[in-house]
């Protein structure tokens, strides 16, 4: 009886769900034509005028944005946890990761370095976080997941910095949506410019520009506790026996799906009462409530979403139309990076240099169609070959072991 070996054992859940992150990714740098950040004033079609581009930017904003990194995020902690326990030594896993974390910083670093919106890094930073809280109990992970994703952290900091501006007569509060509209034009200049190197040395600064951004606006804490959270469900085996846990994900769905009414009622009693009774409240303090409401929100979203694709990846039906997505999920960093190489290609001053040129809808679009592409690419790849060309120079590199790319080659190997 032939055995498949632990090392390419996959659970086609997890890539179909990496899969459809990937489609909410697209969906979001297209729209925001890969800038990555506050644009200038004079960039006016990045929040374009016209009726069909609000639409589409609304409908994204509300639905998507913010809410696939979360589920991209969340997969990167299982990953983890599968990796770990197919580990028979826990020192040479400790370093292989560390050593695996470097060449993901790496690969996220060039990047970066086109793309300032680059998460990978991010990632590989966090990941070796991740090694110190894996001998958490679970119940302790658990917490602590919680705590961190809907961004207690960045909450109470908010209202350190609501108490102090109010205490202070001249202070100003603070405002993280402000940007300074010289150096936001100077860096769109460098992405119209048409040259490559300018490219370059816009983005090398921009890295602790990013880290500052996750910091103020609290991503960090936020993609840290999916980790743990993915973890934590790796523990309990949650995509492995998905049909024991029916009944719990149909409640966790149906409490997701009442909360999140509940926090826009919130939104709206809070902000517009006030502005219905003519109440001045501090921006320091709208920042503080309006932050914790936006991270729930996304949050209880992005739980719904997966919950649904669990129960309906349950009917024959939805799991034959949810395999689409394998492939493409499979080769997820490929994919991932393929995306931001048209997007540059699209909208910078290398390519057909389109950044304020076209509106999101034009934008939406171009990204579904490319994603598409990507999917019968990512089909056609991965009948031929072993691994994505990155995720095979990952792997390749990670075990310093020329690791064999095409079928053929590991079936002659084999046998």
């Amino acid at each position: 009886m032939g055995t498949q070996s632990k090392e390419t054992e996959r659970i086609h859940f997890i890539d179909i769900l990496r899969g459809i992150t990937l489609l909410g990714i697209v969906m979001v740098h297209f729209t925001e034509q890969y800038y990555a950040g506050m644009p200038p004033e004079k960039a006016t079609h990045l929040n374009s005028h016209f009726l069909p581009d609000q639409l589409v930017q609304g409908l994204i904003s509300f639905f998507v944005t913010g809410k696939f990194y979360m589920i991209f995020s969340f997969l990167f902690g299982l990953s983890f946890f599968i990796q770990s326990s197919k580990s028979e030594s826990n020192t040479t896993f400790l370093f292989r990761f560390l050593w695996r974390l470097l060449i993901l910083f790496a690969i996220g670093w060039i990047h970066h370095l086109h793309y300032r919106g680059d998460i990978l890094t991010i990632y590989a930073l966090l990941g070796v976080a991740l090694l110190f809280f894996q001998w958490l109990p679970d119940k302790i992970l658990l917490i602590l997941a919680i705590v961190l994703i809907i961004d207690i952290p960045a909450f109470l900091t908010r209202g350190i910095e609501a108490i102090t501006t109010e205490q202070s007569a001249t202070s100003s509060p603070p405002n993280p949506f402000n940007a300074d509209n010289t150096a936001a034009e100077k860096y769109f200049n460098a992405l119209k410019s048409g040259l490559y190197i300018n490219i370059i040395k816009a983005n090398i600064p921009e890295f602790k520009s990013k880290m500052e951004f996750q910091i103020i606006f609290g991503r960090i804490y936020i993609t840290f506790g999916l980790f743990l959270l993915g973890l934590y469900a790796g523990r309990k085996k949650l995509f492995q026996n998905i049909s024991d846990y029916l009944p719990q994900i149909k409640r966790l769905r149906n409490k997701a799906l009442w909360t999140l009414p509940i926090l826009v009622l919130f939104a709206v009693t809070i902000f517009g009462g006030a502005q219905l009774l003519k109440i001045t409240m501090p921006q320091s303090v709208q920042w503080m409530i309006g932050g914790l409401v936006y991270d729930i929100f996304n949050a209880t979203l992005a739980i719904f979403y997966v919950c649904v694709i669990a129960l309906l990846y349950q009917k024959d039906k939805w799991a034959h139309r949810f395999h689409y997505f394998y492939e493409v999920g499979r080769m997820g960093l490929t994919t991932y990076l393929m995306q931001t190489l048209l997007g540059i290609f699209i909208f910078f001053g290398i390519g057909f240099n389109l950044l304020d040129e076209i509106g999101a809808s034009i934008c939406f679009t171009i990204g579904i169609t490319w994603f598409i592409i990507q999917i019968i690419f990512a089909k056609w790849w991965l009948k031929r070959f072993n691994f994505g060309p990155v995720e095979w120079l990952w792997r390749t590199l990670t075990y310093l072991k020329w690791q064999p790319l095409s079928k053929e080659i590991k079936q002659r190997y084999s046998n």
